[in-house]
């Protein structure tokens, strides 16, 4: 897949993805950090989930013959690479595996995506704000870890579904419980199991 990829360098603050024509184009991102979402009536961008590289930051749009399904933003410089769907089409027609390979990063993309959506729908504000951080740990087995926020405080209130007044509690309590501690955009988890017990609560 690699000879039919064109990379592309996208500097920070700057449009990755937009839903003005049909994509055609899959799309991964490479490194670099970007928000997706989609526009307001005043033009913002309002956030739905973030991606940090390696990601496929959209593997479906171009099946479906449709625009893509969020807007994507840089938050740092990033590198993409797309792939076009009709040069792809003949390489899964001679490469059985690759199919079989897409399919398995549709099938993790749905599972992520459902997840979220529990986490959503079925946990209370803290219980969503310890999962969205658990979710950004490096892999590992250590209890302790260091999260770099990307986005500002009220986008990330809105990938929650609270407001940023509910989000800045949450650290507060957290850091008064000593599970966190926050400096500038770092928030340092000082036991990873603590929080996950913390994201298990349900309403």
């Amino acid at each position: 897949m690699t000879r039919l990829a064109r990379r592309r360098e996208v500097s920070a603050g700057e449009a990755v993805l937009d839903r003005l024509g049909i994509a055609q184009y899959l799309v991964l991102l490479l490194r670099g950090d970007v928000v997706l979402g989609s526009r307001a009536m005043d033009g913002d961008l309002r956030t739905e989930r973030t991606l940090t590289g390696p990601a496929w930051l959209d593997l479906s749009s171009a099946w479906l013959g449709e625009p893509h399904a969020m807007e994507a933003q840089a938050l740092s410089d990033v590198t993409v690479a797309e792939l076009p769907l009709d040069a792809l089409r003949l390489q899964l027609a001679a490469h059985t595996s690759l199919s079989e390979r897409l399919c398995v990063c549709l099938a993790q993309q749905i599972g992520v995506l459902t997840g979220t959506s529990r986490n959503l729908l079925h946990n209370d504000a803290s219980a969503r704000f310890a999962q969205w951080l658990l979710q950004r740990c490096p892999p590992g087995e250590s209890l302790t870890c260091e999260v770099r926020l990307q986005e500002r405080k009220r986008d990330i209130a809105q990938q929650l579904a609270m407001t940023p007044e509910t989000l800045s509690r949450l650290i507060r309590n957290l850091e008064q419980r000593g599970f966190i501690s926050m400096q500038g955009y770092t928030v340092r988890i000082h036991d990873r199991s603590q929080l996950q017990r913390c994201a298990g609560a349900t309403r």
